[in-house]
C-alpha cells in the first residue's frame, strides 16, 4: 500500500513538473517539431523563414559556424532537422549528398552516372541544379540527365524513375515538389512535355498534364490552397496555369507572359504573382545593350554597330572573336549560344544577330499580379496589376507582409504593394553588377539578398530601401539561402555555410 502511494505521488509530480515545463516554457514544446526548410524556397516555396535571430554581418572570418567542401553544382539546401541535402556533380558522377546540420560533417553520398557532360549554351548551366525535397521520410534527388531517385533519411534506396532529358540547352532548373504524398515535377519542353504528379511513397504515376508546344523552362511547381481546392501552378511558354492537384485537370490560365521563364510562381493574400525577363522579347539595338550592359569599356559605335564591335575587341584581328576577347558580360556568359557553328568562335554574321530585329515569341517581359479563384482564361478578369520594370532574369519574386521584392540582373531591386502593383521604389542600385540567380529570402523585419559574384546583401524589410549589411562570401552563389534556427545556410561556387551568431 505504502509502495504504491508513493508511486502515485511520484507519477503525480511528474505529470505536474511536465504540464509547467510545456506551459511555461513554450519554446519547448515548439522543439518537438524539427527545423525545416524542405524543398526550394523553404516551406510552402514562399522563400519566408519566421522570425528568427540570425547574423546581420557574415562571412569567411565572421559568425563561421562551420564551411563545407562541395562539388560542382548550383542546388540550394534543402533541410530537415539535423540533415541538409544537396546534389552536385564531378564530371559524369552526379552525386546526391546528405551534410549533418549541427556541424558540416557529410554523412552519406550515393551517386548515379551519366554517359556524357553536356556543353551547355550558358556558363552557368550544370546537370545538379535541382533543389531537392523532403518530407521527412524521404528525400527526392532530380537530375535532368538521369531522372528522379528517392531515398530514406539515411541514403537508403526507395525508388526511381528515369525520364528522357528535356533538352534544355541551359541545363534543367525545376526543383521537385513535395506536397501531402505527391511529388510534382516540371516536364516542360521534352518529347513528352508535362506537368507530372507520382506517389511519392511509390512512384507510380498518379496524374500527367499534357503541356505541348512548351519550352523547356526553369519554373519550379508551386502548391495554391488546401484541400478539394488545392491546385499546382505552373508556368511555361507565355502562359501560367492552374491544374486541380487532385486530377490534373486544367482549372485556370493567364496568357501574355514571358516565352522563356526562369522565375517561379509565388502566392500571399489572395494574389499570384509571376512573370520576368528574356531576351527573347528584346530586339535591335536594346537587345545588343541588355547583353551587354555589364561590360566595361565599349564605345558608343560598338553599341549600335557589330562590325565596330569586332574592331574594337578582335584583338588578333582574325576576323572573330573567342570567348576571353568578349569583355566580361551576359554576352560572354551565353558565349556558347553565339557560335551558332559551334566552331569556337563567333563569327560576325553570328554576332550580327545579337543587333537585328528577332521573330518575335509569344508573350512579353512583364509581371503580373494575378487574382485567385477564377475558371478557364482569366486574363481579361483576374490579372489586377501589371509591373514592366525592374524585372527578373532568373530569381523569382519574393511576397513578404504586402510588398512585392524584385531583383534584376545588374544588381537592381525594386519594391511594389502586392495589391496595387504600386511601386515603393524602383530599380534601386545595390552596388554590385553582374547576375542574380538566387531568390531572396524573408527573415521577419530583413530581407537576403546575394549576387551571384559573392556578396550577400541584408536589406531592411520596408517601403524604402535600407541596406543593413553587405557581407563578401569569397565564392560565386547561384543557389538560394536556407534559413533555420537562427542560422543562415549559403551554398557557394565552392563550399556549403553555415553562418550563427
Amino acid at each position: 500500500m505504502r509502495t504504491k502511494l508513493v508511486t502515485n505521488i511520484l507519477k503525480t509530480h511528474f505529470l505536474l513538473t511536465t504540464f509547467l515545463t510545456i506551459s511555461l516554457n513554450p519554446v519547448f514544446a515548439a522543439e518537438s517539431a524539427p527545423p525545416n526548410w524542405p524543398q526550394f524556397r523553404g516551406p510552402g516555396g514562399n522563400a519566408v523563414a519566421p522570425a528568427q535571430s540570425i547574423p546581420l554581418t557574415f562571412g569567411p572570418e565572421k559568425n563561421v559556424r562551420w564551411k563545407t567542401p562541395l562539388p560542382a553544382g548550383h542546388s540550394s539546401p534543402c533541410i530537415w532537422g539535423d540533415r541538409i541535402f544537396v546534389t552536385g556533380h564531378v564530371g559524369t558522377t552526379l552525386k546526391m549528398i546528405c551534410v549533418r546540420r549541427s556541424d558540416g560533417k557529410i554523412l552519406w553520398e550515393r551517386e548515379r552516372t551519366i554517359s556524357k557532360l553536356l556543353t551547355y549554351e550558358h556558363v552557368a548551366g550544370s546537370p545538379a541544379n535541382s533543389t531537392p525535397a523532403t518530407d521527412g521520410q524521404r528525400v527526392v534527388f532530380q537530375f535532368d540527365d538521369y531522372g528522379v531517385v528517392v531515398t530514406d533519411m539515411a541514403g537508403e534506396l526507395v525508388w526511381e524513375k528515369k525520364f528522357p532529358p528535356t533538352a534544355n540547352a541551359y541545363s534543367y532548373g525545376a526543383s521537385p515538389v513535395l506536397d501531402d504524398g505527391n511529388l510534382y515535377l516540371n516536364r516542360d519542353g521534352g518529347l513528352d512535355s508535362s506537368l507530372v504528379c507520382l506517389d511519392a511513397a511509390t512512384g507510380k504515376e498518379r496524374w500527367k498534364a499534357a503541356r505541348p508546344n512548351m519550352i523547356a523552362s526553369h519554373c519550379t511547381p508551386y502548391v495554391l490552397g488546401e484541400g478539394t481546392a488545392k491546385q499546382i501552378l505552373a508556368g511555361g511558354t507565355g502562359s501560367l496555369q492552374a491544374y486541380a492537384a487532385a486530377t490534373g485537370e486544367p482549372v485556370w490560365q493567364v496568357g501574355g507572359l514571358p516565352a522563356i521563364v526562369c522565375p517561379s510562381p509565388v502566392g500571399a493574400d489572395g494574389m499570384i504573382f509571376f512573370g520576368g525577363w528574356t531576351t527573347a522579347h528584346v530586339t535591335g539595338r536594346t537587345r545588343a545593350e541588355s547583353l551587354l550592359e555589364e561590360a566595361t569599356g565599349i564605345s558608343a559605335e560598338a553599341l549600335k554597330d557589330p562590325a565596330a564591335f569586332f574592331e574594337q575587341f578582335d584583338a588578333n584581328k582574325d576576323g572573330r572573336l573567342a570567348a576571353e576577347e568578349f569583355p566580361k558580360s551576359r554576352a560572354r556568359d551565353a558565349f556558347n549560344f553565339l557560335d551558332a557553328s559551334k566552331n569556337g568562335f563567333v563569327e560576325l554574321e553570328e554576332w550580327k544577330i545579337a543587333y537585328g530585329v528577332q521573330q518575335p515569341f509569344p508573350g512579353r517581359n512583364v509581371l503580373l499580379g494575378i487574382a485567385t479563384g477564377g475558371k478557364g482564361d482569366v486574363t481579361t478578369t483576374h490579372v489586377k496589376w501589371e509591373a514592366t520594370k525592374g524585372l527578373p532574369y532568373v530569381s523569382s519574386p519574393l511576397v513578404h507582409r504586402g510588398r512585392v521584392y524584385l531583383v534584376k540582373t545588374g544588381g537592381f531591386i525594386t519594391c511594389l504593394e502586392a495589391k496595387s502593383g504600386t511601386a515603393h521604389y524602383e530599380s534601386e542600385r545595390l552596388g554590385v553588377p553582374g547576375e542574380y540567380y538566387s531568390t531572396p529570402v524573408a527573415v521577419g523585419e530583413h530581407i537576403i539578398v546575394c549576387a551571384q559574384r559573392g556578396m550577400v546583401f541584408v536589406l531592411k524589410d520596408g517601403v524604402k530601401l535600407d541596406v543593413v549589411s553587405r557581407n563578401a562570401l569569397g565564392e560565386a552563389i547561384s543557389a538560394t539561402p536556407a534559413v533555420v534556427a537562427n542560422t543562415v545556410y549559403l551554398r557557394g561556387e565552392k563550399h556549403l555555410w553555415a553562418f550563427v551568431e
